[in-house]
């Protein structure tokens, strides 16, 4: 699946890319309403976070499951990226969550990606767009980072 193969990329260009990177660029906040690259990637993991489980939900079910949303910006303030993690360990945690997703998405078969899951605000989408969209979430974050 291409798109698999697209995530497998990811894990290895943002670990590159974030391994480059100096601490303190790593680290500044741009102004205090604005994440820093380390908050950016801690954003990131609780994405994985949230996604995984829905993307084991999907796998278990025969029938539609509600995907519900998140509030993004409590999240990252509460889990505490910034002040509470080293760089290094941020990195950590989002590289292996995404193996953990990589192998979980292993694991789906043809008919898994046409299953239904209903957003929030009752659209109904698929699998296949849903982990599309963690995808170029994913990636439009990437280009944060390598501004």
């Amino acid at each position: 699946m291409q798109a698999l193969d697209r995530l497998k990329s990811l894990i290895t260009e943002v670990t590159e890319l974030v391994e480059a990177m100096n601490e303190e660029a790593f680290t500044r906040k741009p102004s205090i309403a604005k994440w820093s690259k380390q908050e950016i990637l801690g954003h990131l993991c609780d994405s994985a976070l949230n996604n995984h489980q829905r993307f084991v939900r999907f796998l278990l079910s025969d029938k539609p499951i509600h995907i519900q949303g998140y509030t993004q910006d409590d999240w990252v303030r509460l889990q505490g990226y910034q002040d509470q993690y080293q760089p290094g360990e941020v990195l950590t945690l989002w590289r292996e969550l995404n193996r953990m997703i990589v192998r979980v998405m292993q694991q789906a078969g043809e008919a898994d990606f046409r299953k239904k899951g209903i957003l929030d605000d009752g659209t109904e989408v698929t699998l296949a767009w849903l982990f599309d969209d963690y995808i170029e979430h994913m990636i439009h974050h990437k280009k944060q980072l390598e501004a």
